[in-house]
C-alpha cells in the first residue's frame, strides 16, 4: 500500500549554510534522509544499512518548499519512491533493505 508524507526543509536547516548563498537548494542528501526517516516510521523498517539501488534528481528543491514523499512497497526489502512537488517530480528511485542472512545450525 502506497504511502504519503508531508514536509519541508526549513530555511535555517544547518545543511543549508553555504549551499548556495544567495541562490539556496536542498541538497539531494537531505532528500535522502528524510526518505530514509519516512521509511523506518511508514514502513516500520527497523534502523540499519540500506542500499540505494537507484537515484534520479530531476528538479531543484528550495527551502521552504512543501514536497510530497511517496512510498511503495516492492517487497519486504524494497520500497520504490518519488519526492514530489505538486505535479513535478523532484527526485525517485528506489532502496534494499540490507537485512543480514541468519546462518542455520547444519548439525
Amino acid at each position: 500500500m502506497r504511502q504519503e508524507v508531508l514536509g519541508s526543509i526549513s530555511q535555517d536547516h544547518p545543511a543549508l549554510a553555504g549551499h548556495f548563498p544567495g541562490n539556496p537548494v536542498v541538497p539531494g542528501v537531505i532528500l535522502l534522509t528524510e526518505l530514509l526517516r519516512a521509511v523506518e516510521e511508514q514502513l516500520h523498517w527497523a534502523r540499519g544499512p540500506v542500499t540505494v539501488t537507484s537515484m534520479k534528481f530531476m528538479r531543484l528543491l528550495r527551502p521552504s518548499e512543501p514536497f510530497t514523499l511517496l512510498l511503495e512497497p516492492l517487497s519486504e526489502r524494497e520500497v520504490s519512491f518519488a519526492v514530489m512537488r505538486e505535479n513535478d517530480r523532484i527526485a525517485a528511485g528506489t532502496f534494499r533493505r540490507n537485512v543480514p542472512v541468519i546462518e542455520q545450525d547444519q548439525s
